[in-house]
C-alpha cells in the first residue's frame, strides 16, 4: 500500500535522478579537452512499482532511479587503436635511428668515402704517370690515410649508434615495466570500486590511456576480467593479470627480435621495441658491409703493393695494416711503414727508375670487379651500401606516413564515438534542466496538496 506521501517521494527521486544527469553532463563538458577521456552517459530505469487494491490489484509507478553511469566506448575501436599505435611506434622508432645512420654517410655532401676512393685511385694514377716525383708519393700517402680514416670513423660512428640503440632498447623495456606497474595499480583501485558496486569510469579511462601508451612501445592484447581488472599480454607473455604485474624480460636479442627470461624466449612483433630491434639489425648489416669493404681493400691493395718495389727499393711492404684474421673497418689505417715514410710506397714491378707499373695496377683496381664483393668494384659496392641506407630511410618514412595516417583515422573514429561534443552536451543539459524543473513543479504541487490535506484534517 503506497504512502500518502508517495507522490512527494516520486518527485524527489526524479529530482535526484535528473541532478545526476546534470552532474554527468557538467563532467563531460569539463573534460572536453582531457586526453583519453570517454564521454559518460546516465542510464535510467523505473523503480519498482507500488501495489494498491481497488477491486483488483493495481501497480502504480514509483518514479525513476539511476541504474548506471557508463562510458561510451567501442571495444573493437580500442583494439584497432592499439594495433595502429603499435605500428606507428615501430615505424617511428626505426626512422629516427635510420636518419641518424644516414647522416653518418657524408657522400651526399661530397666529402664521404666515395670521394675518398676516387681521390685515392687518382693519386695512384698520378704516381704511375710520374713515378719520379716525390710529391706524388706524398699524395698517395695522404689519400690513403684519408680513405682509411673515413672508413674507420664511419664504422666507429655506426658502432656508437648501435650502442645508443641498445640503450634505447633498455629504456623502452624499462618504460614497458613502468606502464605495466601503473596498469596494475589502476586495476587494484578499479577492482575495489567495482566490488562496492561503483563505476570507476575515470580510472578506466586512465587505464585505457596507459594501455594505449604501452601499445606504442610493444604489441599488446588485452582482456577485461569479471572483477573489472584488465589482463595485458605481449604476444604469449602475460604482462599483467588479476594477480599483478609480471616482470618484463630485460635480456634481448635484436637479431631474433625476442626478449628472454628464465622461462623462455618471447617474440616482439610490433611497437617501438620492434622498430629498435629492426634498426639494430640494419645498423649491424651496414657495419658488416663496411668490414667487407675494408678487408677487401686491404687484401687487394696490399697484394699489389707487396709485389712491387718501393721508392727505396724494398718489396713485401704492406700499404694498409693487416692481420689474420682480418679486423674489419674499425682499425683500418696505413701500415706503420707507409704512414711514417712515403718512400715505402710501391711504384713499379721492377726496381728500375721510371717504372710506375705497380702504381698503375693499383690505379686500375678502381675498375676491377671483385668476386668477394659480388662481382662489383670497390666503388660500386660502397655506392650500393649508401643506396641501401637511403632506400631503408625512404621505406621507413613511407611506413611512418602510413602509420600516422592510420592512427589519425582510428583516433578520429574513437573521438566520434567517445569524444565530448559540446553541442550534444548543451542539448542534454537543456533536457535535464527542463526535466528537473518539471519534477520540481510536481514536487511543489504534491507538497501543496499534502499541505491542504493536513490543514483539512486539523480543523
Amino acid at each position: 500500500m503506497p504512502s500518502p506521501f508517495s507522490g512527494i517521494e516520486t518527485a524527489s527521486r526524479a529530482l535526484r535522478a535528473f541532478q545526476r544527469g546534470l552532474d554527468t553532463t557538467g563532467h563531460n563538458i569539463a573534460n572536453v579537452n582531457t586526453t583519453g577521456y570517454s564521454r559518460q552517459a546516465v542510464s535510467y530505469q523505473a523503480t519498482d512499482p507500488d501495489t494498491i487494491y481497488a477491486n483488483r490489484l493495481i501497480s502504480i509507478g514509483s518514479g525513476v532511479t539511476v541504474s548506471s553511469i557508463n562510458r561510451i566506448k567501442d571495444s573493437m575501436l580500442d583494439s584497432r587503436r592499439q594495433d595502429a599505435y603499435s605500428q606507428q611506434g615501430q615505424a617511428e622508432g626505426s626512422l629516427g635511428n635510420l636518419e641518424k645512420v644516414q647522416s653518418m654517410f657524408l657522400d651526399v655532401q661530397g666529402s664521404g668515402i666515395s670521394t675518398a676512393l676516387d681521390t685515392f685511385f687518382n693519386s695512384w694514377s698520378a704516381l704511375g704517370s710520374n713515378p719520379s716525383n716525390p710529391a706524388n708519393l706524398l699524395q698517395v700517402q695522404s689519400a690513403g690515410r684519408d680513405l682509411a680514416s673515413k672508413i674507420s670513423s664511419t664504422y666507429v660512428s655506426l658502432r656508437d649508434q648501435s650502442a645508443s640503440q641498445n640503450q634505447q632498447i633498455t629504456q623502452t623495456i624499462s618504460d614497458i615495466q613502468s606502464l605495466a606497474n601503473k596498469i596494475q595499480n589502476l586495476n587494484v583501485e578499479i577492482r575495489k570500486q567495482v566490488a562496492q558496486g561503483g563505476s570507476p569510469n575515470d580510472l578506466m579511462d586512465q587505464r585505457d590511456e596507459s594501455i594505449a601508451d604501452l601499445s606504442k612501445l610493444v604489441n599488446v592484447d588485452t582482456n577485461t576480467n569479471s572483477d573489472g581488472s584488465m589482463s595485458v599480454f605481449v604476444g604469449s607473455f602475460t604482462l599483467v593479470d588479476q594477480v599483478g604485474a609480471k616482470t618484463f624480460p630485460t635480456s634481448f636479442n635484436a637479431a631474433s627480435g625476442t626478449v628472454t627470461d628464465s622461462v623462455g624466449n618471447w617474440s616482439i612483433s610490433s611497437g617501438r621495441l620492434k622498430g629498435l630491434f629492426d634498426n639494430s639489425n640494419q645498423t649491424a648489416g651496414y657495419m658488416g658491409q663496411l668490414d667487407t669493404l675494408a678487408n677487401t681493400l686491404r687484401t687487394q691493395v696490399n697484394s699489389i703493393q707487396m709485389a712491387g718495389y718501393t721508392a727505396n727499393g724494398s718489396t713485401g711492404v704492406q700499404f694498409f695494416n693487416d692481420s689474420n684474421p682480418q679486423t674489419g673497418a674499425v682499425d683500418l689505417a696505413l701500415s706503420n711503414a707507409v704512414d711514417t715514410n712515403s718512400q715505402n710506397i710501391a711504384i713499379g714491378y721492377t726496381n728500375s727508375s721510371g717504372d710506375g707499373s705497380a702504381a698503375m695496377a693499383l690505379s686500375s683496381l678502381r675498375d676491377s670487379k671483385i668476386a668477394g664483393l659480388g662481382n662489383q668494384t670497390l666503388g660500386a659496392y660502397y655506392t650500393n651500401v649508401v643506396s641501401t641506407v637511403g632506400r631503408d630511410v625512404s621505406v621507413a618514412k613511407n611506413a611512418v606516413d602510413t602509420a600516422n595516417a592510420l592512427s589519425e583515422q582510428v583516433d578520429a573514429q574513437v573521438q566520434d564515438v567517445s569524444g565530448v561534443n559540446l553541442d550534444d552536451e548543451m542539448a542534454n543539459m537543456l533536457k535535464f534542466q527542463r526535466s528537473y524543473q518539471a519534477a520540481a513543479k510536481v514536487l511543489n504541487t504534491m507538497d501543496q496538496v499534502t499541505s491542504d490535506l493536513i490543514n483539512m484534517l486539523s480543523r
